[in-house]
């Protein structure tokens, strides 16, 4: 089978959908009788998303087309390079555009741009690749959002060949994301139009979760039947090698390691319950309290809400570290935390990294109607609470006595990368038996 693969978020960077991205394409690249090509965004190298180390382990049979985000994408990438340090009246002083930068981008991404930063390269991808797909023969297109212009690159080439399937693939929802709540009006409808011309024209459709589904099978009248449930997995051979690695340097020897890898976005995520019940625990328990080491690694979207974590002194905070890295504090801690998401169809995918590891899990819920819920409660290796002070003082205790008695389980194997990916197999073998 010969697929075309379209994702904006490919192993060029590190976050979470580009993870996903690797795996699923060298597992398909993998699967006998496969041809992958994989068209994506030409990251410069000293952005600060780009990930080395990731890009090395894309499986060299992958064909890559990378085509430059234009000459706006490239001014506002945030770069790799430090500040001028200067010194007035001997103190250092750190003059860097970088929170500068930030905020430009996030106010644009916010207001002007419209779905997201790639819409430009969606066009001239989409352009280079139609010249392409005479000679190349491909038999079904698979378009991966998040963001939405994977998407409408896919919907430009599959205009010219309407014959060939395409497979969606929603992570996330698309308007109804909860981050996009406070877009204006007017682009709100701009990007529903967008939206209802790609389920249009799409042939089947994968989601991660079970609302998310319902919800586009309740707007866009889709059969039920050519929709799909696919989750994201973990890489067991990576894990074993990992475990056999000396812990980082933030873990703690004699303590309770616990660690919440990935970002946080307020509107989905809301830290401070947490904050308020290792207070009480504090008072309640100060021994218990003294054996933790709690650790945030990734970006928090609001300075407050940063300022009051790193006002605990049993929690330190750190910028978003590479993919390796964060895989290792996973494995050598002993509780992993999971924030749930609240008023939100999405699942995050960090829970199917956490199912790869031999430790226990802290879930809090965003809210009673929080999905996670459906592919966490009732797992051994899970402790599931509500999003208030009480609960999660109540589960923090209950977590941290299963540590103390050495109650570890062991990786679930339903979504190791390979099974999670057989399945995607069959869904793009079936769309392109329809051609």
């Amino acid at each position: 089978m010969n697929i075309l693969f379209i994702a904006c978020y490919s192993p060029f960077i590190n976050n979470s959908a580009s993870i996903r991205t690797l795996y699923y394409l060298n597992n398909l690249v993998d699967i006998e009788g496969n041809s992958v090509t994989l068209l994506t965004v030409d990251f410069p190298k000293d952005s600060v998303y780009f990930d080395e180390y990731i890009l090395s382990m894309l499986d060299k049979r992958v064909k890559v087309h990378s085509i430059s985000g234009g000459k706006l994408f490239n001014k506002v990438m945030p770069r790799k390079v430090q500040g001028v340090v200067e010194k007035i009246n001997g103190n250092k002083i750190q003059n860097s555009n970088r929170e500068k930068i930030k905020r430009i981008i996030k106010s644009m991404k916010n207001t002007l741009v419209s779905p997201d930063m790639y819409y430009s390269w969606s066009k001239r991808a989409s352009e280079y690749m139609v010249k392409l797909m005479a000679k190349e023969n491909f038999q079904v297109i698979f378009s991966m959002h998040e963001p939405p212009s994977s998407h409408l690159c896919a919907l430009r080439i599959k205009k010219c060949f309407k014959d060939i399937p395409w497979v969606q693939y929603y992570s996330d929802p698309w308007v109804r994301d909860p981050n996009r709540s406070s877009m204006p009006n007017l682009r709100k409808l701009r990007e529903e139009k967008m939206e209802k011309e790609v389920v249009s024209m799409g042939d089947k459709f994968v989601f991660v979760s079970e609302g998310n589904r319902d919800e586009f099978i309740k707007l866009y009248n889709i059969p039920k039947e050519n929709t799909y449930l696919v989750q994201r997995g973990f890489d067991i051979n990576k894990y074993e090698e990992i475990l056999k690695d000396n812990p980082p340097e933030g873990v703690k020897k004699n303590c309770i390691n616990m660690v919440h890898t990935g970002e946080i976005f307020t509107k989905l995520r809301d830290v401070r319950p947490f904050i308020m019940a290792l207070k009480e625990l504090q008072k309640k328990n100060i021994s218990l309290y003294n054996k933790l080491n709690i650790m945030f690694y990734g970006n928090i979207d609001d300075e407050s809400i940063k300022s009051q974590l790193e006002s605990v002194d049993k929690i330190t905070v750190k910028k978003r570290v590479p993919y390796k890295e964060a895989l290792a504090y996973m494995i050598h801690s002993e509780v992993l935390i999971l924030l749930g998401n609240k008023n939100s169809n999405q699942i995050p995918g960090k829970i199917y990294d956490y199912y790869g590891t031999r430790n226990n899990i802290f879930v809090i819920l965003g809210d009673e109607k929080d999905p996670v819920k459906s592919v966490t409660q009732g797992v051994e290796k899970c402790t599931v609470v509500n999003n208030n002070s009480e609960d999660i003082l109540r589960g923090l205790n209950q977590v941290i006595k299963k540590v103390q008695d050495n109650r570890d389980s062991e990786p679930i194997m339903e979504y190791e990368w390979k099974n999670v990916t057989y399945k995607l197999n069959g869904i793009l073998q079936e769309a392109a038996r329809c051609m």
